[in-house]
């Protein structure tokens, strides 16, 4: 079994071990840089209680009675699954985690399972990004158009300088007012007064329904 433990601690994804009663017992290297907790920090303490994972509802589903653990334990296939993460510093994260039952202890009778797990936060981030996108495109298209019908959408987005084209073109990429100052090298109160006056320019309310107004028509990379 230490060649297991041994395997897993130079593993690429992050990993860790619970026995039957949720109580972590291994903890990898790589575990430690995706969540920020280190291997003191989590031993013998229960898996649900340090991670809390919620789902894509923000439903709590790390619990006393998990279902996964449940179905693991009896030797029922479990299905990797998307989780929302609990870090160190108290930001959360998405893991993409699969699930190992193995045995372990000296007559190899104790029951234990793996968790084996990879960041996703961004390709998460921008799937539910791009939701809410479609969301807002199908409100924005069932309701009636307050814009003065003499003017052209096109000759909206014509009317935004240069630097308010890219500050929208990274909005329609999905970053966040810190990352457009990054990428254009502004402060983040330009950032912010450059995306008020594109929202102004194209007769929006929100960043979401700037984006939409610009995929739909025609606004690309």
């Amino acid at each position: 079994m230490s060649e297991l433990l041994e395997a897993l601690n130079g593993a690429a994804d992050g990993a860790f071990v619970v026995d039957e009663q949720l109580r972590i017992r291994f903890w990898n290297e790589t575990a430690e840089e995706i969540l920020g907790f280190g291997n003191g920090d989590v031993y013998g303490q229960k898996c649900y209680q340090l991670l809390q994972g919620h789902d894509e509802e923000n439903r709590l589903i790390c619990r006393s009675c998990c279902q996964v653990a449940c179905l693991a334990l009896q030797a029922e296939p479990v299905s990797n699954y998307d989780i929302h993460m609990r870090t160190n510093n108290g930001e959360r994260k998405w893991l993409n985690v699969s699930i190992i039952t193995t045995k372990m202890g000296e007559n190899g009778d104790k029951k234990m399972i793996v968790h084996l797990f990879h960041d996703i936060s961004k390709k998460k981030n921008d799937e539910m990004f791009f939701r809410q996108i479609l969301e807002t495109a199908q409100r924005y298209h069932n309701i009636p158009n307050e814009l003065d019908e003499s003017l052209d959408p096109h000759d909206l987005i014509e009317s935004l300088t240069g630097r308010e084209r890219e500050v929208l073109t990274l909005l329609t990429r999905g970053l966040s007012s810190q990352e457009i100052a990054d990428d254009l090298s502004i402060s983040r109160n330009t950032a912010r007064n450059h995306i008020q006056r594109v929202l102004q320019k194209l007769q929006v309310h929100s960043r979401l329904e700037a984006v939409t107004f610009a995929l739909r028509n025609g606004l690309r990379d």
